[in-house]
C-alpha cells in the first residue's frame, strides 16, 4: 500500500519569485549556436559578409557566474551512445566549478541559472545539428 498516493501536485510548492531568462538565453544561444560559414553562406546565394556582425550581448553581473560557467562546460556532456547531440550536462562535473563561485542561496540561484542555460544550449544543439537524410 503506497502511504502517500493520491496527494498529488497539492504538495508541490512553486517558487514566489520569478526571474527573467531572457538574458540566459541568449547567452546560451551565442555560446552554442554555430557560425555560418562560407559553405553555407555560398549554398544560400550570400558571402559572408552579407550577414550582419554578431549582436553584441550585455551581460548583467548578476549572470556573470553562469556566463563564466557555461564558457567552461567544454566536454561535460553527456552523449548518446549512437553519438549526435548531448542529452545535457554532467551535473556531477559543473557541481565543482558552481561550488567555487557561490554557496547558500546564491548557489541554488546559480544552480537555476545554469538548468536555463543547459535547457537553451540543448535546443540551440537540437537546431543546428545535421538532419539525418530520408532513406
Amino acid at each position: 500500500m503506497r502511504r502517500f498516493a493520491g496527494q498529488g501536485a497539492g504538495q508541490i510548492r512553486r517558487s514566489s519569485v520569478h526571474r527573467p531568462t531572457g538574458k540566459l538565453k541568449q547567452i546560451a544561444r551565442s555560446l552554442f549556436e554555430p557560425p555560418v560559414t562560407e559553405a553555407e553562406a555560398q549554398a544560400a546565394g550570400f558571402e559572408l559578409e552579407d550577414y550582419p556582425e554578431p549582436e553584441i550581448i550585455e551581460v548583467w553581473p548578476d549572470n556573470e557566474a553562469a556566463l563564466d560557467i557555461a564558457m567552461m562546460i567544454g566536454t561535460r556532456w553527456v552523449y548518446p551512445a549512437m553519438g549526435g547531440v548531448p542529452l545535457g550536462v554532467r551535473w556531477e562535473a559543473i557541481y565543482p566549478l558552481m561550488d567555487r563561485r557561490a554557496s547558500g542561496e546564491a548557489w541554488d540561484e546559480l544552480h537555476e541559472y545554469m538548468m536555463v542555460i543547459e535547457a537553451e544550449a540543448l535546443a540551440t544543439l537540437r537546431e543546428f545539428a545535421p538532419k539525418e537524410r530520408a532513406k
